[in-house]
C-alpha cells in the first residue's frame, strides 16, 4: 500500500512538473507573438535599484533593436549592439558596445526571445497579471540570478525584475505604455553637434 501511495505521489508531481512546463512555454509564446506584432513601444518609467528609487525617465522601443532613453539631461540610443550617451549639458558623447553576458533592464528583445532559449522559464500568475520567471542554466553565460517579467492580461509588458549577485535587485516599472506610435528611425540617432566631445570606448 505503501509503495503504491509513493508511486501515486511520484507520478502526481510529475505531472504537475509537466503541466507547469507546458503553461510557461504557451504565456511564452503568446508574449513573444504580442511582442512580435508590435512596431514600436514608448513608456515612462522608474527604476528601484535594491528597493529605492535610482532613475526615471522616458523609454522608445522600436523593432527590432532600436532603444531611446531620456533621463533629463541625458539621452542614451543604442541599435542592440553599439551605445551611444549622450550628455547635452557637458556636450559629449560616450560610445560603447553593448554587454552581451550582462542583462540590460531596456533590451526588451533579450528578455522575452533571447533569455528564455539559455534558460529555465515557468509561470505564475497575480490579479490580472502573468509573471514569467527565467533562470539561466549552467552553461548560459548569462550574469544574473534570475529574472522577472510581468505582463497584463494583453500581454503587454508591466514590470521587469532582475536579481543578480554582483548589482542585488533591479526593478523596473512601465507607466504611460503606449504601442505602435509610428517613431522615425532619426530618433534613434545623435548627431553631434559643433565643439561635440566624442568618446569611443569600444
Amino acid at each position: 500500500m505503501k509503495n503504491l501511495l509513493k508511486i501515486f505521489l511520484l507520478t502526481f508531481l510529475f505531472f504537475q512538473l509537466f503541466i507547469g512546463v507546458g503553461s510557461a512555454q504557451s504565456l511564452l509564446k503568446k508574449v513573444q507573438n504580442k511582442f512580435n506584432s508590435i512596431k514600436d513601444i514608448s513608456a515612462d518609467f522608474v527604476q528601484q535599484t535594491n528597493g529605492r528609487e535610482s532613475l526615471k525617465g522616458k523609454i522608445k522601443f522600436k523593432q527590432k533593436d532600436k532603444i531611446r532613453i531620456e533621463l533629463g539631461n541625458i539621452i542614451i540610443v543604442s541599435d542592440g549592439k553599439t551605445n551611444r550617451s549622450y550628455n547635452k549639458k557637458r556636450n559629449k558623447i560616450i560610445i560603447s558596445s553593448v554587454d552581451k553576458e550582462n542583462p540590460s533592464v531596456f533590451s526588451l528583445r533579450k528578455f522575452i526571445e533571447e533569455y528564455p532559449q539559455l534558460s529555465n522559464v515557468s509561470e505564475k500568475r497575480e490579479k490580472n497579471t502573468f509573471i514569467l520567471k527565467i533562470v539561466p542554466k549552467k552553461d548560459s553565460g548569462l550574469n544574473f540570478n534570475y529574472t522577472e517579467l510581468y505582463f497584463n492580461t494583453a500581454y503587454q509588458i508591466k514590470e521587469i525584475f532582475i536579481k543578480g549577485a554582483e548589482y542585488g535587485s533591479i526593478m523596473i516599472m512601465f507607466i504611460n505604455y503606449k504601442e505602435n506610435n509610428g517613431f522615425k528611425d532619426s530618433i534613434f540617432k545623435i548627431t553631434p553637434s559643433k565643439g561635440t566631445e566624442t568618446i569611443d570606448l569600444r
